[in-house]
C-alpha cells in the first residue's frame, strides 16, 4: 500500500478574555490557510500516519489531541497504533505491561520517565490506547542520547554500546542539519497569525 504522510501543523491560541467570539484555537493548512477541524478530520481519515504538531505545555492543544485521536478511533477502530515522543524507547517494555494491566499506574510511574505534565496531558491518550487495546509506541530516543548528540554532536553515537543502539535510529542517518524547510514553513504560518489577527 502506497504510504502517505499526513502533517499537520497545528498552531493554538489561547484566549485572552472570556468573550463568546474569540476561537479558542485556530487550525491551519499546511500553506498557512485558515483550515477547520471537519477538514483536518476529513483529512486525516485517509491518512496513513499522522504527525500532531503541539506545543508541549499548551493545553488546547492536548484537549484537541485526545479529540481528534477519539474521532479518527471512530473511522479506524483497531487500526491506529499511537504514539508518542514524551515517551522513551527504552521504556517500552513498562509502557506496553501497562496497557496490558500486567503493572499499575504507580508502577509505571515509578519506572518511566514520565514529563512533568503528563498526569494532564498525556495520561489521557494512554488511558484511551489501554481501553481501547491499542499499541502505544514510546517514540523518542532516550534522554541521556539526546543530550549526547545535543552537547557532542550525532557522531557520538557511534561510540555507544550496541546493545543501546537498538533504542535509536539505524546509525547512520540522514538528516536535514540546518533544518531550512521548517524554518520556512514556521515564518509563513506565524506571518499568517499576524496578518489575520490584524484583519489585514
Amino acid at each position: 500500500m502506497k504510504s502517505k504522510l499526513l502533517s499537520i501543523i497545528l498552531i493554538s491560541i489561547c484566549i485572552l478574555s472570556f468573550r463568546s467570539d474569540k476561537l479558542a484555537y485556530q487550525i491551519y493548512d499546511i500553506k498557512g490557510k485558515t483550515s477547520s477541524y471537519e477538514q483536518l478530520l476529513k483529512s486525516a481519515k485517509d491518512a496513513d500516519i499522522i504527525l500532531f504538531g503541539e506545543l508541549h505545555n499548551n493545553p488546547i492543544c492536548h484537549w484537541l489531541q485526545i479529540e481528534l485521536t477519539k474521532d479518527i478511533y471512530e473511522l479506524k477502530k483497531d487500526n491506529l497504533v499511537l504514539g508518542a515522543e514524551m515517551f522513551e524507547a527504552d521504556d517500552q517494555i513498562a509502557l506496553t505491561e501497562f496497557l496490558l494491566g500486567k503493572i499499575s499506574d504507580k508502577t509505571l510511574k515509578d519506572e518511566v520517565k514520565l514529563w512533568p505534565n503528563y498526569t494532564t496531558d498525556y495520561k489521557p491518550l494512554l488511558m484511551f490506547a489501554k481501553e481501547k487495546h491499542l499499541p502505544f509506541i514510546a517514540a523518542n530516543i532516550p534522554r541521556r542520547y539526546a543530550n549526547m548528540v545535543y552537547n557532542k554532536g550525532l557522531e557520538k553515537l557511534d561510540s555507544i554500546d550496541p546493545e543501546a543502539k537498538r533504542w535509536i535510529v539505524p546509525l547512520p542517518m540522514k538528516y536535514n542539519a540546518n533544518l531550512k524547510h521548517l524554518f520556512i514553513i514556521m515564518d509563513h504560518i506565524i506571518a499568517t497569525i499576524i496578518r489575520e489577527s490584524n484583519g489585514i
